[in-house]
């Protein structure tokens, strides 16, 4: 034969054949990628939270909203609604509810949920400037809430706030409850600001019904 014959079975090319020692490949081999948790608030950035809810709401709404931002913010969160390209429904149902909860909080939260502040918020949201303001409000409260107060503020802050309460004169029970309402909505801006979290508003859903 001549050396032009055909290859010899020795010089063909061996069919592949699995390695004993390695995992089976192809559809069987093995579970596929673990499914991704959902997401949480504090995994979603703030710019990308505000972009859902503008998106989710009505735009009337929404165009309320954006009114009272400055034009830095308005511009931020338009762009961030401009390269958003789908929103996931979990993720979006996250943000919704978050926004939920805060909204109900502000809008749930009177001069007597001081009551259930912590300490540290009542002291974050005491100034000595408004000391005559929360005397008048708590000239008309229950003492526990007095005490509450007192309790809650530091020496020097208790002593001018008691000071106040003791220098009032005769009052009407309508000026304590503009006093009240005063003080409520100075707390609100406070939380609005996130300088200080308002007690969970448990039970009082049924306002928005």
């Amino acid at each position: 034969m001549s050396a032009t014959s055909s290859p010899s079975a020795s010089s063909r090319p061996m069919p592949w054949r699995e390695d004993p020692a390695e995992p089976p490949r192809g559809p069987s081999a093995g579970p596929g990628p673990t499914p991704a948790e959902p997401p949480s608030a504090a995994s979603i950035p703030p710019l990308r939270k505000a972009a859902i809810v503008l998106v989710s709401l009505e735009q009337s709404v929404s165009s309320q909203m954006l009114a009272h931002l400055d034009q830095e913010a308005v511009e931020a969160v338009t762009w961030e609604i401009a390269r958003m390209d789908r929103v996931d429904p979990e993720e979006q149902a996250v943000v919704l509810e978050e926004f939920l909860g805060m909204g109900l909080r502000r809008l749930c939260f009177v001069f007597e949920d001081v009551l259930r502040m912590g300490d540290a918020e009542i002291r974050a949201a005491f100034h000595s400037e408004d000391a005559e303001a929360w005397a008048l409000a708590l000239a008309g409260s229950a003492p526990p809430l007095r005490a509450k107060v007192l309790g809650a503020l530091n020496a020097s802050a208790a002593l001018v706030l008691q000071r106040h309460l003791e220098g009032l004169g005769p009052f009407r029970l309508s000026d304590t409850e503009v006093a009240q309402v005063e003080v409520a909505e100075r707390i609100r801006i406070l939380y609005d600001q996130g300088a200080i979290d308002l007690p969970d508003p448990s039970g009082r859903e049924e306002v928005l019904v």
